[in-house]
Parts: structure tokens; sequence; C-alpha cells
């Protein structure tokens, strides 16, 4: 079995997925206009480039190919978007920014890319490590993503962390994308020939400096809040919260927050 990433060749249904995806993305907020401001500094900032949507890996299997199912997104569709960059992303000599605000964008996990949608036929994508924030709107809500720079994160954790609570020890939620890979036995003529990206949610808890895994129980929680652990023992007895429901963690984390 031979692995082909950015490169290699998709398959005849993984071609259809990836451009069905895509169009759907893209017709679902052509309604989004983009403001002309925010167009010319697409266009004018050096880092930004046409975005590459075959950066999902496809891995070739004997005889007819396999499918690509899933797709690389925290969620295909673009939404209303202020994204905050690291440097100046202007070129030499023209008006610096560091900010481009209520921009349609999506966040490609697969290649920890923002995509911005120019207009219904161009999508242009920047490198997330130059971000070091971004706040989506999606239903009326606004939803904040850090930097794992800002988290504390090990150098080989890259990406955005959620940010569901603020304060001096924030919940976070990192999505990432699993990568099920075909099952095949050519020999046998048993397994699957189809590529599965499955996304998945992990819970972290950081200080800023300091990155932790998160199992969501009450071993998991006071080894994360050591300093208040009596206090939040008393909460945990008292409030008996279902701890596998993100407003309850959410609840938790403000609690602990005001202590």
């Amino acid at each position: 079995m031979a692995a082909h990433f950015m490169n290699g060749p998709f398959s005849r249904y993984g071609l259809i997925f990836s451009f069905l995806t895509l169009l759907t993305g893209l017709t679902a907020n052509a309604q989004n206009a983009l403001p002309n401001v925010t167009r010319d500094l697409l266009n004018r900032g050096p880092y930004f480039r046409a975005s590459n949507y075959d950066i999902t890996p496809i891995y070739t299997m004997p005889g007819p190919d396999g499918r690509i199912l899933g797709y690389p997104y925290l969620d295909t569709a673009f939404a209303r978007t202020t994204v905050t960059f690291y440097q100046n992303m202007a070129k030499p000599g023209t008006k610096p920014f560091t900010e481009i605000t209520d921009a349609p964008v999506r966040y490609n996990l697969q290649a920890n890319d923002l995509e911005f949608l120019v207009d219904t036929k161009t999508v242009k994508a920047v490198s997330g490590e130059r971000v070091r924030q971004f706040n989506m709107e999606r239903n009326g809500q606004t939803t904040r993503f850090i930097n794992a720079t800002e988290a504390g994160a090990p150098a080989d954790l890259r990406g955005f962390f959620e940010q569901v609570t603020d304060g001096r020890l924030k919940l976070l939620v990192r999505h990432q994308i699993y990568v099920k890979k075909p099952t095949y036995n050519p020999a046998l003529s048993v397994g699957t020939k189809d590529t599965e990206l499955i996304r998945e949610a992990v819970w972290y808890a950081s200080d800023g400096k300091n990155l932790t895994k998160l199992t969501p129980n009450r071993k998991g929680l006071l080894s994360v809040m050591q300093d208040k652990e009596s206090q939040i023992s008393a909460y945990l007895k008292e409030k008996k919260p279902d701890l596998k429901n993100p407003t309850a963690l959410a609840d938790l984390f403000a609690y602990y927050n005001s202590l």
C-alpha cells in the first residue's frame, strides 16, 4: 500500500467528493460579500496564497480506488471571522496590517490553514503558524480559537485550541483529524479500500504556560486544580455536575477561576 500526500492522485470518487464539499462551502457563503478593503488586504499580503484543496492523505490500493469519507475542515461552511496575526502581513512599502475583520473563513484542521473566501471562485489560505487567534461567529455565537503556542503547547503540537473558558486556568478543546486507513487485504479480498477522516475533540487545561491533557472526571479535574482541591471537591459533592456535559465543565472552570 502506497501513501500519497499533497501531490498524490485523488480517486475518481475522492475528486467528486472534494468538489462537492468545496462547492457546498462556497455556494453556502456566496451571500457573504467580502468588503473591498479586506479583499485588497488579501491580494497584497505576501503570505496569502491560492488554497490547495488536495491536502488530504490519499491511499491507493490495488484494483479499483477507494473513496475518501469525511473532510479535513472544522466545518466546510465559511463563517464571519476576525483573524489576528503575529506580525505585519502587508507587502513592504504598503500600509501594515496585523488583523482582518469580518471575513468569511473556514479552518482546515489537516493542513493547519485558515482559508478566506475572496469570491465564489477564489479562496486564499494562510498558514495557521502566522495566526495568533481568530474569533469565529456561527449561529449568533462567537468562538475564540487560540494558537497552540499561546496555550503553552510543546513544539510538536501545532494548530489551534477552542477556548471554552478564559481565566488563569483555561478550558480548551483541540479539534483534530484522525485518518483511518484502508483495511483491504487483496490476498483475502476482505476489508475496506476507503480512507476515513474522523474529527476528534480532546479536552485540555492551560494556565498559559503549561498545557495539560484533561480527562473530564473527578480525578482528572482535581489533578489540574490541586491548589483549590478542597473547594473543588466540595463543589463536585454539592453540585454533582455531569462532567460529560461541556456546559457543566465550563461552569466548574468558571467557579475555579473565581476562587
